[in-house]
């Protein structure tokens, strides 16, 4: 047992190669210079992979964690995390999926699973209670997301079984195929369920059974959650909003702003908008809400299509992203439509994010004659084809004709297709960009282009911006900016708290709230500092993990579209970040982190957060 609180101080190591099943002891070392899981998930990452390895071969490994807050009384604080090299950037990724899943591990007795080598046939791993073994999933393989999750509970024989699954798309190796957890939630970006099925790994189910995860104080604890649930009382956009509207209010925002990314982001204004807001959402979709492991919030919902041509499907609500990357970035203004697509990224396990920015890619270079309707299969890709859009889904869950193309993401797309079309390849690093303008805010266009996963909108996030905290058209200490939100959402994601409660215990820079929870909860009687160079140590960690994968200043920077054409019309016309403009923003943000000037971390840096241990020979 650990020295410090709310572990349950072991790792459960899977070999699908062999078939060895073993348990591991976390050290206390580890845990103090690392946490929990963002910050163990990079530690194990990095210090057991080589430089150069293939993500969807032999060696590769996919980790799994908790978090020190997972399944103790603190609210909203259910995610599980989960990372590899992603194949569709070469790079870092972590992704994190709420649900029960999270808290079912830790009650099972295991902080964290680290998935190595492959099977040469198709398995599930169940952990029951302390137990794991590798089951057969011959009869799974090919099956959807919901249908495999079915069977195997009843294969169990336990309905309340938490499984972690992935689709026909992640057996197929989609580049951006997702891992679906508990059936609702997806731990989405850059591909881990390709990584998965790579290793012929369909599933995995758990059951635990622990009554509590203890905690180091609870009297301190108990008073920091009721703070929490008072916020939630009194705050109405966490304690209504978020319950009645999940996050689709961001559509309305966004588009009022002239920051709503809209056919490829050719425009960031959608004329339907209205026709696919939180409103029309909760009149035409809503059914009920349901919850994560221990969240007042309730801020997914199940729903059902009224009218249209999917009348009468039976679903998940699609949030904001979603609702961007199918809607206004395709020209869709049919929710019923959206829904759809979300359902089918669901089913088949793919992130709804990139397999709706590569449609719109598609889209535009169809409209532009760079690809034929005979190079489409006969689909007349327009924007605002609802058909189309559905038909070119369906086809890259299972790579079917074109589908293969579309599978392997805007990068590779336009790398192949050329004839100028990198300037509207919608990626950060391979991996494509969220429904957060990296044109409309500057703070996003340095945290966009810093981020180790590329275009994801949870490393640096926009709500400072948007809020008007910080004035979005200015590049004047946006430096300082991206530093202390990262550090935030660095230590969000290693507390394994939701992003809902950012504005609860701080967004941007690290807390007198965040000391409390995590030394009240673990006891490592942490100060600030102390605190403030553990969120320095993971972030750093993960920079090295991508030098050391080849990647550098020339990777840190934006879609051409948005560094060479300014936004055409809207409450924010003109404003778009030259190439010198974003250059500058990176210089100083490398001297202020420690990096040289081609963002590589110093040697002294290195040393100071005692990561010399696992990080040699950076160049």
């Amino acid at each position: 047992m650990s020295k410090y609180s709310a572990y349950c101080g072991k790792i459960l190591r899977v070999n699908l190669t062999t078939g060895a099943i073993t348990e591991e002891k976390l050290s206390d070392e580890v845990l103090r210079k690392y946490v929990g899981c963002n910050g163990l998930g990079a530690y194990y990452l990095y210090k057991e992979t080589e430089q150069g390895y293939d993500p969807l071969g032999e060696k590769s490994k996919l980790v799994f964690f908790t978090g020190p807050l997972t399944g103790t009384i603190f609210p909203c604080a259910p995610k599980i995390g989960i990372f590899g090299k992603s194949p569709l950037t070469g790079a870092f990724m972590d992704s994190y999926a709420g649900g029960h899943f999270g808290a079912e591990l830790k009650f099972a007795g295991y902080d964290g699973l680290i998935i190595e080598g492959s099977s040469s046939k198709p398995v599930y791993l169940w952990i029951d209670n302390g137990k794991a073994e590798l089951r057969d999933a011959a009869q799974h393989w090919g099956r959807t997301t919901t249908d495999t999750r079915e069977a195997i509970k009843k294969e169990i024989g336990d309905e309340l079984v938490r499984i972690a699954v992935i689709g026909p798309s992640g057996e197929k190796k989609v580049n951006y195929a997702c891992i679906m957890v508990d059936g609702t939630h997806a731990a989405g970006r850059g591909g881990l369920g390709a990584v998965m099925g790579a290793k012929n790994l369909k599933a995995v189910a758990v059951k635990g059974t622990a009554a509590c995860i203890d905690v180091a104080d609870q009297e301190k604890t108990r008073a920091l959650v009721e703070d929490i649930y008072q916020q939630i009382r009194t705050d109405k956009a966490l304690g209504e909003t978020l319950s009645k509207y999940g996050t689709t209010p961001a559509t309305q925002t966004n588009n009022a702003t002239g920051i709503l990314g809209t056919r490829n982001w050719q425009k960031e204004t959608f004329e339907e908008a209205d026709s696919i807001s939180h409103l029309q959402m909760a009149e035409k979709l809503f059914k009920k809400n349901f919850s994560c492991f221990n969240c007042p919030l309730r801020c997914a919902h199940y729903c059902e299509v009224k009218g249209g041509q999917y009348d009468g499907l039976k679903t998940v609500k699609p949030q904001y992203e979603t609702v961007y990357s199918f809607g206004s970035l395709c020209g869709i203004g049919d929710l019923g439509v959206v829904a759809k697509a979300n359902h089918i990224c669901n089913e088949y396990g793919m992130d709804t994010i990139s397999a709706g920015v590569s449609i719109a890619f598609i889209m535009e270079c169809y409209e532009k004659g760079l690809i034929s309707q005979e190079e489409l299969d006969g689909i007349k890709a327009e924007f605002g084809n609802a058909e189309a859009m559905i038909t070119l889904l369906e086809k890259t869950a299972v790579r079917e004709g074109i589908g293969d193309f579309i599978s392997q993401g805007t990068r590779k797309m336009s790398q192949k297709i050329g004839r100028g079309s990198n300037a509207f390849a919608i990626n950060i690093k391979g991996l494509e960009l969220a429904g957060h303008s990296a044109r409309g805010y500057k703070g996003m266009s340095l945290g966009y282009s810093v981020s180790p996963r590329g275009g994801s909108h949870q490393d640096m996030r926009h709500l400072p911006e948007r809020g008007g905290a910080f004035d979005r058209k200015t590049v004047e200490d946006k430096e300082k900016l991206v530093k202390d939100v990262t550090a935030t959402t660095v230590i969000r994601d290693t507390f394994t708290y939701c992003a809902m409660l950012e504005g609860s215990i701080g967004r941007v820079g690290l807390t007198e709230k965040h000391l409390n929870i995590i030394n009240a909860v673990c006891g490592f009687g942490f100060d600030l500092a102390e605190l403030q160079e553990v969120a320095d140590r993971i972030w750093n960690l993960e920079r090295c993990f991508n030098v050391r994968e080849g990647l550098s200043r020339k990777d840190d920077v934006l879609p051409e579209r948005f560094m060479t054409e300014p936004i055409p019309e809207g409450p924010s016309q003109g404003m778009y970040t030259p190439r010198e403009e974003l250059d500058g923003m990176l210089d100083k943000y490398y001297a202020l982190v420690g990096w040289d000037q081609n963002g590589i971390p110093k040697k002294e840096t290195v040393q100071a957060l005692g990561l010399d241990e696992i990080v040699q020979n950076l160049k």
